[in-house]
């Protein structure tokens, strides 16, 4: 039965869009559509690389792409495949394939025949909002055939039982021993739920323990009795890739007859101190060695590497090693056998599976006297770890390299915003000045001003990213009223309140509501609650704000009539990058940080921030709490405008070639008394200097032609014996600026745009200096 294609979909991105996403993905990704062919729509360049294909496979279906290998019979590959995707789209749920051999076929330029490739595969679903699968993602690990062999032999063959647990508990493997021991038929475990099968393991040691290598990735080793079975196990457990590997015996004869082992413990005691350092010491290749330095024993892996059947009186040339490498290693377990300690080395070997770099330590065996009695080693393959560790090392590079650009593109966004604010700041300030007393704009300066504070104030920010990043945001106290807060909040609110038609009532406390905060960043909390109310909340909605005293705290209540939150969604709304579920039918945009942000600034004024909601469709209620000031406070009064005589008798020089810029701050300079001269750039700057010679210079950094800097050391160099005071002010504000600008010969340096009361300060103490 075909399936009927699927409903077009706005939300469904193009394959281009989709190859962005997965191109540079460090796993094997291919992303198909649920269609009748599955069709492929972009894959990672490490599932290219891999399956020998390019994408030029977008656009087909997977099993025209990757087809069975005729030359196999019964091959099942898929059959096996299309069964799991059915399954991902029955079930919505991802299935995790077992180990699956999928040959893959050559490239035409290699013969373009098939290639037998072992893969682990997991299927997971991308679903809609409406819980329907839009996309496959088709996850493969290719699994070595002759590593998966070797590894099944040797675990099949010991005589100790073996499983796996993954990271859900569930039997993964288990050997045919475990399976006897266990009186359980082959496949009856795997898959299973090992709480469900033995639920008499929980509470008991077994469950600390496998729980402590499950979550500590810590070994453990122990001996215990299971009711279920009244029996005693001998058990050790390491921790897995993906899960946990247990090895475990019947301990309940050993146990019962106590005495009869004590007696055969001294008859085997050297034939069990080798088995046991040989097994216990690594997973990978594992060999014994005499006091003569000729092979007892290695296990199957090492001997197909070497290339030989039995190693058994062989010396190290006799095993394919080169002159220089026995001569090492016979050195090693010389020095082994004179100190009685481990040596680890590290070095490249040339064996059937081609030159790999390996880990290796060999260990003493000591017999019940202290004797060394044999050499017994293990050697891990580090090829591929070392290719990750240079992997890493480069990502780190890149890493550091992209911090840097950030860096240096937040700096020159920071400057650029810098410029404009400039002039607008130094008009403010004159027409505070001039027209300070008039009662039809007083208002409007004052709110003029607080809003290019706060502007300022963000563009500060852009400059403490990374401070932001590690929680070292920081504030500027003052004693500050609630109610002043809310209406600050509402000048950046309202107009998004208006515009969705939301009724606004205000039901603020009649008395006062002292504490010590940073207005500019308790008016961003406010600001960002009431912004998530008008986002969230159908046109014509009803948002409610509060205050009130409590228990020592300055409440801050805000209801909406919104959408509401799931109560499992709240705890997460508070998470950084968090934008919850919620959807009022029109785009919100952000990026998630403002609640994060928001109960952070809340904490760091000894406060917090709380969400409540009854679920969706019930609105929702945030609350402020802030500690109330110990004593009531009055707002301190603002700087008196100075009189228009407050710079007489010293003269400036300001350079800029911002226009704007240059002339508003000339102007107000000279509204307040002092001779002021303009310059376009840098070397008008220094024939002004040349004739003026001022007692200040204002310097503007970035110029074309000749910059700020430059124009200060020719200053330097060219008058030295003029007291001028150089002040760069400059969009540029970083600690590196400011460590430059002392270098180029500035004894000031101001960030734009310049404060004009601290301006005018600096002014003043250096006209007043002697």
């Amino acid at each position: 039965m075909e399936r009927p294609a699927a409903e077009p979909d706005d939300t469904l991105m193009n394959t281009e869009q989709i190859q962005r996403f997965v191109k540079n993905a460090p796993d094997l990704l291919l992303v198909v559509r649920p269609d009748e062919g599955f069709c492929i729509v972009g894959a990672s360049e490490e599932y290219l690389r891999a399956t020998h294909t390019d994408r030029g496979i977008f656009g087909r279906p997977v099993f025209e792409v990757f087809p069975d290998n005729p030359a196999t019979v019964d091959a099942r590959s898929t059959q096996n495949l299309r069964a799991s995707f059915e399954k991902v789209l029955a079930t919505r749920q991802t299935d995790a394939m077992p180990t699956q051999r999928y040959d893959v076929r050559r490239p035409a330029a290699a013969g373009g025949e098939f290639e037998e490739r072992f893969w682990t595969v997991i299927n997971a679903p991308v679903l809609s909002e409406d819980g329907e699968v839009q996309y496959i993602l088709h996850r493969i690990e290719e699994a070595s055939a002759k590593a998966k062999r070797d590894a099944v032999a040797i675990l099949e063959s010991i005589t100790e039982g073996f499983f796996t647990l993954d990271r859900k508990w569930r039997f993964d493997y288990v050997n045919r021993e475990a399976h006897r021991i266990l009186g359980r038929e082959r496949g009856s475990l795997e898959g299973r739920t090992l709480w469900t099968e033995y639920p008499g393991l929980e509470g008991t040691i077994f469950e600390r323990m496998y729980r402590r290598t499950m979550h500590e990735r810590e070994m453990s080793s122990f001996t215990a009795f299971y009711a279920g079975h009244d029996r005693w196990y001998e058990v050790t457990t390491f921790p897995a890739h993906e899960g946990i590997s247990v090895y475990f015996r019947d301990a309940t004869e050993p146990k019962r007859l106590q005495a009869e082992r004590e007696r055969l413990i001294a008859a085997s005691e050297t034939q069990r101190r080798i088995y046991e350092t040989a097994l216990n010491s690594t997973p990978d290749f594992v060999y014994v060695f005499d006091l003569d330095h000729r092979a007892i024993y290695a296990n199957e892996a090492l001997l197909k590497v070497w290339g030989v059947d039995d190693v058994r009186g062989k010396r190290w040339m006799d095993l394919g090693y080169e002159q220089w490498h026995a001569d090492r290693h016979d050195a090693e377990i010389d020095e082994v056998i004179r100190t009685r300690a481990p040596v680890r080395g590290e070095i490249p070997f040339t064996g059937t599976n081609g030159t790999r770099v390996y880990d290796y330590i060999f260990a003493p065996v000591l017999g019940p006297g202290g004797e060394v009695v044999a050499i017994a080693g293990t050697t891990r393959d580090v090829t591929d770890r070392q290719a990750a560790e240079q992997a890493l090392r480069e990502q780190a590079a890149r890493l550091a390299e992209s911090d840097r650009a950030k860096d240096e593109f937040l700096a020159t966004l920071s400057h650029e915003l810098r410029n404009p604010l400039a002039p607008l700041r130094n008009s403010l300030a004159l027409l505070r000045r001039v027209d300070g007393a008039n009662p039809k704009t007083e208002r409007i300066q004052v709110i003029m001003e607080r809003q290019l504070n706060h502007m300022v104030r963000l563009v500060d920010d852009l400059l403490e990213i990374s401070r932001i990043s590690r929680g070292a945001l920081s504030l500027r106290k003052e004693p500050v009223e609630v109610s002043t807060i809310v209406h600050n909040a509402l000048e950046t609110s309202e107009p998004l309140i208006q515009a969705a038609g939301h009724r606004l009532a205000l039901e603020l406390a009649a008395a006062p509501l002292w504490v010590e905060g940073d207005p500019v960043r308790l008016a961003q909390i406010v600001a960002n609650l009431l912004n998530n109310a008008a986002k969230y909340s159908h046109e014509g909605g009803h948002i409610t704000v509060r205050s009130w005293a409590e228990d020592g705290h300055a409440v801050v209540s805000l209801r909406d009539t919104g959408l509401g939150i799931e109560p499992e969604a709240l705890p997460r709304m508070f998470e950084m990058f968090s934008r919850g579920h919620r959807d009022s039918g029109r785009p919100q945009g952000g990026l998630g940080i403002g609640l994060a942000l928001s109960r952070r600034l809340a904490q760091m004024h000894g406060g917090t921030l709380e969400g409540y909601s009854e679920g969706l469709g019930k609105g929702s209620e945030f609350v402020l709490r802030l500690p109330l000031a110990q004593h009531e406070r009055h707002a301190a009064p603002g700087p008196a405008a100075s009189g228009p005589q407050d710079l007489d008798r010293i003269t400036v020089l300001v350079v800029d070639d911002n226009h704007d810029a240059g002339d508003s701050l000339g102007e107000i300079l000279g509204y307040l008394g002092a001779d002021v001269r303009i310059a376009r750039g840098g070397r008008e700057a220094l024939q002004v200097f040349a004739d003026f010679q001022p007692r200040v210079v204002l310097l503007d950094i970035g110029m074309p032609e000749m910059n700020g800097y430059e124009v200060a050391q020719a200053i330097r160099a060219g008058f030295p014996d003029s007291p001028a005071t150089l002040v760069a002010l400059t969009g540029w504000g970083q600690d590196s600026d400011r460590r430059r600008a002392q270098d180029a010969g500035f004894d000031h340096h101001l960030v734009k745009p310049a404060d004009i009361d601290g301006l005018q300060a600096l002014l003043r103490s250096i006209r007043d200096t002697v």
